[in-house]
Order: C-alpha cells, then structure tokens, then sequence
C-alpha cells in the first residue's frame, strides 16, 4: 500500500515533483501523437473511445511496472545500473535515428478491438521512458507513483495546450531526450558516488539543471547563427559518439526496442 503523504514530505519533495511532471508532459507528447496515429481511421465515437479505453488500460500497466520497477531501481546497484543505460540508449538512439517511413495503408482495414488492441500496446511501450524516468528521479514510492497522476492531468486534460506547445516550440522534442540522457548519466553517477560513498547532487540543484537544460535548449533554437556554428561540432564530434556508445545498447536492450518498433 501506498502510504499518503503528510504536508511536509510534499514540501521537501517539490523539487523532484516539479521535475517529474514536467519530465512527464514532455515525455507523454509524442506518445499521445503516435496513439492518436493509431486510432486516427476509427469514428470519431469509436475513436475517442479506444484512445479513453487504452490510456486506462496503459495507466493501470503503468502503476504495477512502477511497483515492481521502483523497489528494484531503490535496492539494487545493477538495477540502477541497467536503468541508467537505457535513458542513455533512448537519448543516443533518438539522436542517430534515421527517418523512416512506414506503409499504413492496411490500417483502415483493422476492427475496433484489433484497434484498441494496438493502441494500449503502442500506449504501454511507448511509455517505457516515462516509468524508467519515473523510478530514475526519486526513491520514494509515493513519488514515483505521482507520475501517473500527472500523466493523466497533464496530457489527458492539458493535451491539446501541450501540443500546441511542441509545435510552438518543436526544439523541447529534442530537449526531452536530453533530459533523458542527463538522468541516465546522474542515475549511474549516483550509483558510483553512493559505493564510494561520495556526496551527489540536491534534488534542487537536480531541479535547477533540469531548467537550466531547457533554456540553453529553446535558446540555442531561437539562434540560427550559433546554430551554424555548432553544427560542425555536432555532425562531426557527438553524432559519432553517440553512434560509438549506442551500438552496444542496442544490442542489450534489443527485445525492449523491437517491442516498442513493432507495435509503433
């Protein structure tokens, strides 16, 4: 059971919540897009029916992966070790990702429960960052499982604001998986420092570096010419790096990626 928290907790773990919502509305976009995809040929009754049906279902699937995620990534170095390096695979392969293009012809000819179907698969494993993130920020259950909560508020409430966000300002796509590499690489640093029991970033500074990301981000966007300037640097020095550190991930986290390539 999940133990409510009193005033105080919530005051110390503002920070972290903060963080996790944003980490959550950033996350949950491109998800909502790519469901909204999928069940895009259904009526529009049939439509919003199957997207209400499998965001229900993905919540529920959300909750017990976290119950079952959080103690593991608390408790275990390993655990913490193999989560840090897939936030690092999804942030390197989102980088060095080529655009693909898919036949969706076939998929006006699929029945409303093959279509529900496909919608709470997509919804789940597209979802996979989300919980990972979740579990990456916080130790405490109650505020790993605020995710959800703010998953629902956010994108099933908020969706179209959120959207409209993404489309004013399409760098924050990008700046998510930032994000998600950045709390890859603090989770496995946390994990270093703790064995060697040297002291590691506040949820404060974790905060402030959070914001910090997204300003240089949507600065960086709105500068042609610093992007000019960079651009070398980029192609010629990160791509490859990232091309270098995400070959053998793929590899590890193989079945994770051909789960979520099929079913997206």
């Amino acid at each position: 059971m999940i133990e409510l928290p009193e005033l105080y907790e919530i005051e110390e773990q503002w920070p972290i919540l903060v963080s996790m919502a944003l980490m959550e509305v950033l996350l949950s976009v491109d998800n909502l897009i790519a469901v909204s995809a999928v069940a895009a040929h259904l009526p529009p009754n049939k439509r919003n029916l199957a997207l209400s049906i499998g965001a229900i279902g993905s919540y529920l699937l959300r909750i017990v992966a976290l119950l079952v995620t959080a103690p593991l990534i608390s408790a275990y170095p390993a655990a913490r070790i193999i989560g840090s390096l897939y936030m690092i695979h999804l942030m390197a392969s989102h980088f060095t990702a080529h655009d693909e293009t898919s036949d969706r012809s076939r998929v006006v000819e699929w029945s409303f429960g093959k279509t529900l179907f496909t919608v709470l698969l997509v919804d789940f494993t597209l979802n996979t960052d989300n919980i990972v993130a979740a579990v990456s920020m916080s130790k405490t259950l109650w505020v790993v499982c605020s995710s959800v909560l703010f998953g629902i508020v956010f994108i099933r409430i908020l969706g179209r604001v959120t959207v409209r966000a993404i489309r004013r300002f399409p760098i924050l796509s990008n700046s998510v998986y930032v994000l998600v590499g950045w709390i890859g690489l603090l989770l496995m640093a946390e994990t270093v420092t703790k064995t060697l029991k040297i002291a590691h970033l506040t949820d404060i500074q974790k905060f402030l570096a959070l914001f910090e990301i997204i300003l240089v981000t949507i600065i960086y966007d709105g500068m042609p010419s610093l992007q000019r300037l960079l651009a070398p640097f980029f192609q010629r020095v990160c791509l490859p790096a990232l091309r270098i550190i995400n070959m053998p991930l793929s590899i590890l986290f193989w079945p994770i990626r051909k789960l979520t390539s099929l079913a997206a």
